[in-house]
């Protein structure tokens, strides 16, 4: 990536970036949360050190977003001229280190407070956890990079190199799609982005725009991916049926009868993962989740059988080209598209592979990583499985009114995983 502490002229946001910059509403802005747990103690002194040293230097950490003066253009970055690092970087203070449970309600408190816009649209806030170790949470606008560039800088930011393996690869190789299955794959792509929207229901309400975290505890990547060597399908085919799974079991704890809906799910394009690529290299594509299956083998097998067409290439294919249209148009219309898209969606489901071995940051281990990624426009639910030494966690990011009990869903998902180890039914 580009460390230069001298900056070029101000450039215009790439495209894609400039979508993520504008997908951002009153209710749902478009920033990506994470959580780093650590056993230690972590000092604020050491951690502003390791952000300077290891983060700084990328330009887009000490940049801000400027609209154009006129309605078709592209908004640029913008160097900070007084840029602060303890404006980004700062100590919560409490009247004591917090417990499991504050930390669910300071994660929503803080999850919820805006980015500036005068300033370069990220935070790192530490906090003492009780009895001992720290929480850092850390709130990045999605215009700066997407989830997989940032594993990329939680590795720079380690005092170790985070190895070179994938915590979440599938269990099996995809094979490589042929001239005929791509192009249906495209024609399926542009069916999916046609479709009406999902109907109203527990998922697809008004939203209030106070959002509510949660997370799981760690699970046994081993153990998920044992599910999919089982079935002979993939780690995320698991994943989504489980997660399908879990929708099904919240909605009939609350009097709804379960219907199937459709998941925006984001895929890597071709230069993620590039030692460069801060920013934006990924599109999301619709998935149908088959809630109203009962039979968990039976959610899993048509997860599968949906995914597979997805492996193809072209829907991502087709949602890349749609991402880069709609950033290259004037806002009101940019805002528009992103609204009619969310409307065939009722959730964003992500997984992201973090690193496979465990890391120190500023002396202290990291314990475990918590991610929030955040959802588009009317969408008021995103799960988010990632994965880091050995062990994946659900990170829940929901609408208040949508979901008012997100541990019940963890819950669920946990359950929904369970039966799909045991082979057995709801």
């Amino acid at each position: 990536m580009n460390t230069e502490l001298t900056s070029a002229r101000p450039e215009r946001l790439s495209r894609a970036d400039a979508a993520r910059w504008h997908m951002g509403t009153p209710t749902n802005p478009m920033v990506i949360g994470a959580l780093l747990l650590f056993d230690r103690r972590l000092t604020l002194e050491g951690l502003q050190d390791v952000v300077r040293e290891r983060l700084v230097p990328h330009r887009r950490f000490r940049q801000h977003v400027v609209e154009p003066a006129h309605r078709f253009g592209r908004p640029t970055w913008s160097d900070d001229s007084d840029f602060d690092l303890r404006q980004h970087v700062r100590q919560l203070t409490s009247p004591a280190p917090v417990d499991e449970a504050a930390l669910i309600g300071l994660s929503s408190e803080r999850i919820n407070a805006p980015l500036p816009l005068d300033r370069s649209p990220w935070t790192f806030e530490l906090v003492d956890r009780a009895p001992a170790g720290s929480a850092l949470l850390v709130r990045i606008h999605h215009c700066i990079a997407d989830g997989r560039a940032l594993v990329l800088l939680l590795g720079q930011l380690a005092d170790e190199s985070p190895g070179s393996g994938e915590t979440g690869s599938p269990s099996r190789p995809s094979p490589r799609p042929t001239a005929w299955r791509r192009f249906f794959g495209q024609l399926g792509g542009l069916f999916r982005f046609l479709m009406p929207g999902d109907p109203v229901g527990l998922l697809r309400r008004p939203l209030d725009g106070h959002k509510h975290t949660a997370w799981s505890e760690a699970i046994p990547l081993d153990s998920i991916k044992s599910i999919a060597r089982a079935r002979g399908h993939h780690l995320s085919d698991v994943l989504l049926a489980a997660v399908a799974g879990a929708l099904g079991r919240y909605e009939r704890e609350h009097g709804q009868v379960p219907r199937s809906v459709h998941a925006l799910l984001p895929v890597a394009g071709p230069s993620a993962g590039a030692a460069d690529a801060l920013g934006n290299h990924y599109a999301s594509v619709f998935v149908r989740l088959p809630v109203a299956l009962g039979d968990p083998q039976a959610r899993l097998e048509a997860v599968a059988r949906d995914m597979a067409l997805l492996r193809s290439g072209g829907p991502s294919r087709l949602a890349s080209g749609l991402i880069g249209l709609v950033g290259g148009v004037a806002p009101a219309i940019e805002h528009w598209a992103v609204r009619w898209g969310a409307r065939r969606a009722s959730l964003v489901v992500s997984s992201l592979a973090g690193p496979p071995m465990p890391l120190h940051i500023a002396g202290q281990p990291l314990g475990g990583i918590v991610i929030w990624a955040p959802a588009p426009a009317s969408i008021g639910l995103s799960l988010t499985c990632f994965g880091y030494a050995g062990m994946l966690r659900l990170g829940l990011l929901a609408d208040a009114a949508v979901i008012d009990r997100p541990d019940q869903l963890v819950a669920a998902f946990q359950a929904a995983l369970d039966e799909l180890g045991r082979g057995g039914h709801d």
